[in-house]
């Protein structure tokens, strides 16, 4: 029996969700542009999901595009930068955002003549609100907000950095990237006041390959994939209506159990805290507690190498990751981990434990005591 610790990367597909995806492409495989009943049935499916996903963030279904996933979102996001129309080209980002933000700013400073500047983090991973605003002049016309860093779960307060924001300048736009607090965190779109956000479906037991973008002011929205006019012309291609219905299926699910799931998980949480402090030491959590969701677990281990304890644990059927499963394979320093200062002797032994809607907290002493041995091996190597 395996233990899948890696939800932060993918999760595995809700069964009703899959149900959902089966029914409609055997039955229901109409085009939601198509003027005929299986077209119009098509439409109402559409439409009935896209609320339901818009409801897990307090959205109206007008405010929603549904896109490929949480890197064409972040892309299109920061994309908004071009209403302003060379007028404000200065966008602010910060390392602890996602590759899809980071290298999408590199192609924009280099192919669209945008300047990008980076505001600092402070040691425990949340923003530096004061270097952040100190950087905001006439310029700036785009903000990058990390709701939850994918790497060490860090959870930003958004609320207070978008108002801070909007008191200098109302017209600078906000974006954040949700993916990893949607459907996990109590998220209010219009309480924090923010211009788009981005979610992705596989992150909560939804199909892969597709997410979505909340827009505030739709009558603005700058397109980044033109073609047909579907999605009121916000987003052209033809709607992928059974993976739609699964993700809206999987949204409403997450909707309602969106409590008992976080108590759950900071349970298991902090079982899983006080089981490696007790059984391993020369550890470092990244990130407090108190601003973490417990959704994931970040820590580093002074004198071993993580892709090493990751192979170790795979001949147990355990799964854990170091780090975002985008930059996981590759071998520098992730920016996130420069960015919070881990110790050079910690930083190569930074592993990532994250949590879904099917973890068990009876697993952990299992997994903490593989973790536990598979270390003590491994210094035994690296010291020698």
């Amino acid at each position: 029996m395996s233990i899948y610790l890696d939800n932060a990367a993918t999760t595995p597909l809700d069964k009703e969700s899959q149900d959902c995806i089966f029914e409609i492409y055997n039955e229901k495989y109409g085009n939601p542009s198509s003027l005929h009943k299986m077209g119009l049935d098509a439409e109402k499916i559409y439409k009935k999901n896209i609320t339901e996903v818009g409801n897990l963030i307090n959205a109206k279904i007008s405010n929603i595009i549904i896109t490929s996933g949480g890197t064409e979102g972040n892309n299109t996001g920061v994309w908004q930068v071009k209403r302003f129309k060379n007028k404000k080209k200065k966008i602010l980002t910060s390392n602890l955002e996602h590759s899809s933000i980071l290298k999408y700013c590199d192609f924009l400073k280099s192919k669209e003549n945008i300047d990008i500047e980076y505001y600092d983090i402070n040691i425990d991973g949340s923003i530096n609100l004061e270097d952040l605003l100190n950087k905001i002049d006439k310029n700036t016309g785009l903000v990058t907000i990390p709701f939850v860093n994918s790497e060490i779960g860090v959870v930003q307060d958004v609320q207070n950095i978008s108002k801070e924001i909007k008191e200098i300048d109302e017209n600078i736009l906000i974006h954040v990237d949700g993916v990893q607090g949607f459907g996990k965190l109590d998220i209010d779109v219009n309480r924090l006041n923010i211009d788009t956000m981005s979610f992705s479906s596989h992150k909560i037991h939804g199909p892969k390959g597709l997410g979505g973008l909340y827009i505030r002011e739709p009558h603005n929205f700058f397109p980044l994939i033109y073609g047909g006019g579907q999605q009121n012309n916000l987003r052209s291609g033809t709607e992928d209506v059974p993976s739609i219905a699964a993700f809206g299926k999987t949204c409403g699910i997450a909707q309602r159990d969106l409590n008992k799931n976080y108590e759950k998980i900071k349970k298991i949480n902090k079982r899983y805290r006080k089981l490696l402090s007790q059984n391993i030491d020369e550890i470092i959590f990244n990130g407090k507690e108190m601003n973490t969701s417990p959704y994931i677990i970040s820590l580093s281990i002074k004198d071993i190498k993580s892709e090493v304890l990751i192979h170790f644990l795979e001949m147990d059927q355990i799964y854990i990751s170091s780090g975002s499963a985008c930059s996981s394979k590759k071998k520098s320093i992730s920016t996130t981990y420069d960015a919070i200062k881990i110790p050079h002797d910690y930083v190569e032994g930074t592993i990532r434990i994250s949590f879904g809607r099917y973890s068990k907290e009876e697993d952990a002493e299992f997994v903490v005591e593989k973790i536990s041995k598979y270390v003590k091996e491994i210094r035994k190597m690296v010291r020698s």
